[in-house]
């Protein structure tokens, strides 16, 4: 996923992201994600572009694996 973070919530872990088309998954959209593991939703920063990695599993879905898109 490409995207850019628009806003955050640590109470819950989430990560508001408004990207771009996920092949084979969704269309462009501004979608809260979920992030498992504190670091890296430590890393995410509004206003910060990124590349992650969306896994999934049944129905449970999550950012991994951002880095910053230059």
């Amino acid at each position: 996923m490409s995207g850019e973070i628009v806003s955050m919530d640590a109470k819950s872990q989430t990560a508001t992201v408004k990207h771009g088309k996920i092949d084979g998954w969704m269309e462009a959209m501004t979608m809260e994600y979920p992030v498992k593991d504190q670091q890296e939703f430590a890393k995410l920063k509004v206003g910060k572009k990124i590349q992650a990695k969306i896994l999934v599993q049944g129905m449970d879905y999550w950012i991994a694996a951002a880095s910053e898109d230059k």
